[in-house]
């Protein structure tokens, strides 16, 4: 029998930026999760840590001290709170994300829990 499949992360998509009517805030960033579709089932990602990951041109080296070159490069951020009533959230990323972010797959871990 086969060994079922764990994965650590839950997919979303960045929507857009939060914004008004004439103002757009690029340090908070709108997530739509995938299956999730109410307010009430956000609660759980609440505090979650999500990154965004893309490929640069050059081969650096990945964390300090790490030999290994990888032209992957990260974006970490945390989710803050929930956006709207169809299970989209905010989330904060330091530094803040690109604009071609836009409609890209933004990874969330389901760690730290509180379960």
């Amino acid at each position: 029998m086969p060994k079922p499949i764990v994965r650590l992360f839950q997919p979303a998509v960045m929507t857009g930026f939060k914004r008004s009517k004439r103002k757009q805030d690029p340090h908070v960033a709108i997530l739509a999760i995938k299956n999730v579709a109410t307010r009430k089932h956000t609660d759980f990602y609440l505090g979650k840590r999500c990154v965004y990951l893309y490929r640069g041109k050059k081969k650096v080296a990945g964390r300090k001290g790490s030999k290994v070159k990888t032209n992957m490069r990260r974006i970490w951020g945390r989710i803050t709170r929930s956006h709207g009533k169809a299970g989209c959230v905010k989330a904060v990323f330091k530094p803040n994300l690109p604009g071609e972010s836009i409609g890209r797959k933004v990874r969330i871990y389901l760690f730290p829990s509180s379960i």
